[in-house]
């Protein structure tokens, strides 16, 4: 079963998430604390995992794994439980298999990667080197499949996904998001065509949204003049 997705995002006034183009608060706070009131709200939705985009992770692990190798094998194993210490995991999905990592934790939460049928053998034993759980699905681009994976084979029933645009603009057109939560910093980016809460990658005849309506669940005021909104989608019919 797929685990609930809450989009956990946190974005300037007009939408816009280049947190270090953001006008600063107006009576001289950092612009830090703002930022920690959006982390520690992540950690209030109480969620067994949570995960961002594969662009925001490259960095921490910036170098590509470059060692051909030979595909995935039809009896190799789709599932891998490495070190768990952690009280959270974090996701990541990563169609090109090719994430060189250094370490099987990010911020103290063990690693759990969804990966295709394209990935190798050696990329796999990388992984396991490492001590990261994974889990092969078909293509590693149907978050669906992967998400039901995770949920099925490590018992996670929610989700906090925490940017970018592009991977919440793709959970947006796949119909997989079930909560938004929207955190409000108190300034302004203002430039047309600056990264926004949602950037799925498609033509203009298409509506990523489309059958999709928001109930709001609550509205309140933080720290460091943040608003906190949080919605549920409703689905007029499942994608």
């Amino acid at each position: 079963m797929k685990p609930r997705i809450i989009c956990h995002i946190m974005s300037s006034v007009d939408g816009r998430l280049l947190n270090d183009r953001w006008t600063p608060p107006f009576d001289g706070t950092p612009a830090s604390k703002p930022l920690e009131v959006y982390a520690a709200l992540g950690r209030e939705l109480n969620t067994d995992a949570w995960m961002f985009g594969k662009n925001t992770l490259r960095a921490v692990f910036p170098y590509k794994w470059g060692v051909n190798g030979h595909t995935v094998q039809p009896d190799s194993p789709s599932v891998f439980v490495g070190e768990r210490c952690s009280r959270r995991m974090f996701i990541i999905a990563d169609p090109e298999a090719d994430i060189y990592f250094t370490s099987p934790v990010i911020r103290g939460d063990n690693i759990l990667v969804i990966l295709g049928r394209n990935a190798t053998e050696e990329y796999l034993a990388h992984l396991r080197e490492r001590q990261i759980s994974y889990v092969l699905v078909s293509d590693a681009t149907d978050l669906r499949a992967g998400f039901e994976a995770v949920g099925r084979e490590f018992g996670i029933r929610s989700v906090s996904v925490q940017g970018g645009g592009i991977l919440n603009g793709a959970l947006l057109a796949e119909g997989l998001i079930d909560e938004l939560s929207l955190v409000v910093y108190p300034g302004i980016d203002g430039l047309s065509g600056v990264p926004s809460i949602f950037e799925y990658t498609g033509g203009i005849t298409e509506y990523p949204a489309q059958g999709q309506r928001l109930q709001l669940l609550s509205a309140s005021q933080r720290e460091h003049g943040v608003m906190w909104i949080q919605y549920k989608f409703h689905k007029d019919y499942r994608k």
